[in-house]
Formats: C-alpha cells, sequence, structure tokens
C-alpha cells in the first residue's frame, strides 16, 4: 500500500481543494465551498438569495463554451458551505469573497452578481478595490438602496420586509414557495419559461438553506449601498427584467447608472426576477458582449429618455 494513495485519501485531498476557510465559530471552521472550471481570462458568479453557486448553470455554460475560466460558489449558509449563526451582513460576505479571490490568486476578473449578490459584488469593490477587477456584472440588482425613506422615495415601505422576516420565522417553506413563485412570476411563466421540475429544484435548494441565514440575509439586504456605489469606477453592466416582482426594476436598476461613473443598461422586457433562468438567452448575450467590450460601457443605459425594453438582439441598451 505504500506508495499509493488510497480511494478514500484521494477523495478527501480533492474536496479540500473546493473549500476555502474564512473564520470560525466556536470549534468549527467557517469553509466557503467553490468550483473552479476551464481556462481563460476568469469570471466569477455570485449568487442570488436562497440559491446556490449551481444556479448560474446556464450562464456558466456559455461562458465556458466562449472560453472562459468560471469559479461559482455558495455563500455560507447556502449550498454546500458551511451554516454558521453569525456573519450575514455585507461587510462579512464581502469579506468572506475577497479570501475566495486572494486564495485562488485572480487577476482581471469579471465579478458577477445577481440579486443578493449583488451586494457582494458592490461592497467588495468599495471595500477591497478592483486591483482584482476589470469589470462587473449586476443583474437583477438589489442596489441602491431598498428601504423607502426621506432621501430614498423610491424604495420599498420596511412593512414588506418586516412581513417577508414574520413569514420566514414562523413557516420558511411556505415563505420560500411564495418566494419561488414571484421570483419565476410563476402565473404567467409556469411551462413556457420555467417547468414544474426547475421550480421544483430551486425549492429544494431554498429550503435547504440554513434557517439563521435565510431570515437574517434578509435584514441584510436593506443596506444602503449609495456610498459604495460612488466608488467604483470600473465598467459596470447592469442587466434587469421589467416584471421583476422581488426587486423591482423602477426601485433598483433605474436608479443605477446616475449613480455610476461608467454603466450600461441592458432591460429584458417580460422578465421576472429568475432571469438567469427563464431568460438565460438574453442575459448570456449580453454578458458575453460586455464581457468582449467592457470600456465601451460608457454612460449607455435605459431611462426616462431611453425607455425599457428587450436588448436580445444585441445585448446592450440604446
Amino acid at each position: 500500500m505504500t506508495g499509493q494513495a488510497s480511494p478514500l485519501r484521494a477523495r478527501n485531498d480533492e474536496d479540500r481543494v473546493s473549500f476555502v476557510t474564512v473564520g470560525r465559530e466556536n470549534s468549527s471552521v467557517i469553509r466557503i465551498y467553490y468550483e473552479d472550471h476551464g481556462s481563460g481570462p476568469p469570471v466569477v458568479l455570485v449568487h442570488g438569495y436562497a440559491l446556490d453557486g449551481h444556479s448560474w448553470e446556464k450562464q456558466e455554460a456559455a461562458l465556458l463554451a466562449a472560453g472562459h475560466r468560471v469559479i461559482t460558489y455558495d455563500r455560507r449558509g447556502f449550498g454546500a458551505s458551511s451554516r454558521p449563526s453569525t456573519g450575514y451582513d455585507f461587510d462579512t460576505l464581502a469579506a468572506d469573497l475577497h479570501v475566495l479571490l486572494s486564495r485562488l490568486n485572480l487577476r482581471g476578473v469579471v465579478l458577477a452578481g445577481f440579486a443578493m449578490g449583488t451586494g457582494e459584488v458592490t461592497r467588495y469593490l468599495a471595500a477591497h478595490g478592483s486591483e482584482r477587477v476589470r469589470a462587473a456584472v449586476l443583474v437583477a440588482p438589489l442596489l441602491p438602496f431598498l428601504l423607502k425613506t426621506n432621501d430614498s422615495p423610491e424604495g420599498i415601505d420596511r412593512s414588506v420586509f418586516d412581513r417577508i422576516a414574520v413569514c420566514i420565522a414562523a413557516d420558511r417553506p411556505a415563505a420560500m414557495k411564495d418566494f419561488m413563485d414571484r421570483s419565476y412570476n410563476i402565473d404567467l411563466l409556469d411551462g413556457s419559461r420555467v417547468s414544474d421540475q426547475a421550480w421544483q429544484n430551486s425549492f429544494y435548494v431554498a429550503i435547504s438553506a440554513s434557517a439563521h441565514a435565510a431570515i437574517r440575509c434578509v435584514t441584510a439586504c436593506l443596506e444602503d449601498f449609495r456610498g459604495d456605489l460612488a466608488r467604483i469606477s470600473i465598467p459596470v453592466l447592469i442587466i434587469h427584467g421589467d416584471q421583476d416582482r422581488v426587486l423591482p426594476y423602477e426601485a433598483t436598476s433605474r436608479r443605477l447608472p446616475a449613480l455610476l461613473r461608467n454603466a450600461r443598461s441592458t432591460i429584458i422586457a417580460g422578465g421576472p426576477h429568475a432571469i438567469i433562468w427563464t431568460h438565460a438567452d438574453e442575459v448570456n448575450q449580453a454578458l458575453l458582449h460586455f464581457i468582449g467590450q467592457p470600456a465601451q460601457a460608457g454612460r449607455r443605459h435605459s431611462g426616462p429618455e431611453n425607455p425599457p425594453q428587450s436588448r436580445s438582439q444585441n445585448g446592450r441598451a440604446g
């Protein structure tokens, strides 16, 4: 047996390669699970709320086919990552991302986030800078600030988020079913853009998440990112469905071009929240076009002078 690793030992060694340690809680280490595939310019994909890294499967396939290295990972509390009771704030979540990028020594990264993942992307760039990142993509973002306040009248009433937290605490599986129904606009798109099996897969991922993460991430999503956005100078692509019922376009993406120095928006007509699945072709086309020409992002965006519409033909607004 000497000179030859046992199958169990080899498998355990491979498993360790897929994790990075980001901290401890009492006697347990906190580890982030990641997958690293392909070769070429790196793209790091940060998943949304109640999902995991596999939610990007349609984008990963397109990116790999286009010759990119693709890294996905599971946020703490979700997927195969550790499930601590703490750390569900964007300072900590962005620090987790920083550990991953540093451990893999990634440079020239395109950093893409979906929904809650756009919070990690934005906080990472504000707190850790863009030395490793050449461009960013914000899909169905929660930015710039979800709450309605005196200086954020376009936001959403706090009572909406309070009700969500109460529902999660009372019956998390039922709350996740409602969340997935709204994410996919299931009353409109069931059987056409999303199958029963795809919905069920998302639901099972959601209810498998840590209960701590499920409720505390709702609170985290109320953080104000306007100061973070002001510190971002790299090219940014914004992609949003104009029928998003979870993070409505008017409360989020419509406000972003005025807060970013170098942004382009792609608004997908009829797109719900979960556009990375339901409208994957349109998302992928916009993503690949932008990655190929990020310096041309400029100030093109949809707004009062450029009303929202599908950009499935050229993947860009304007």
